[in-house]
């Protein structure tokens, strides 16, 4: 497997950014029993769904740090 030129960038999108949030929110879902009188699960479960799509839809905006990166490799 190899990876694109711009992988080395991937820490300034917002589409991994926000992926990473929505993997730690799923992940924290097992100890959500003791958060319960915080936030209900159901409120927990869309903040993250939302989270997730939200990087979906941030993977289709161009994002400038990669775009200024890529601009700056084809001079």
């Amino acid at each position: 497997m190899k990876l694109v030129p711009e992988a080395r960038k991937a820490h300034k999108l917002w589409s991994v950014r926000l992926g990473i949030l929505a993997a730690l929110l799923y992940s924290l879902q097992p100890i959500l029993t003791h958060w319960q009188s915080v936030l209900p699960g159901w409120a927990f479960a869309a903040l993250a769904t939302v989270v997730g799509f939200a990087g979906v839809v941030a993977r289709l905006i161009p994002q400038k740090a990669i775009d200024d990166y890529i601009r700056s490799r084809l001079q």
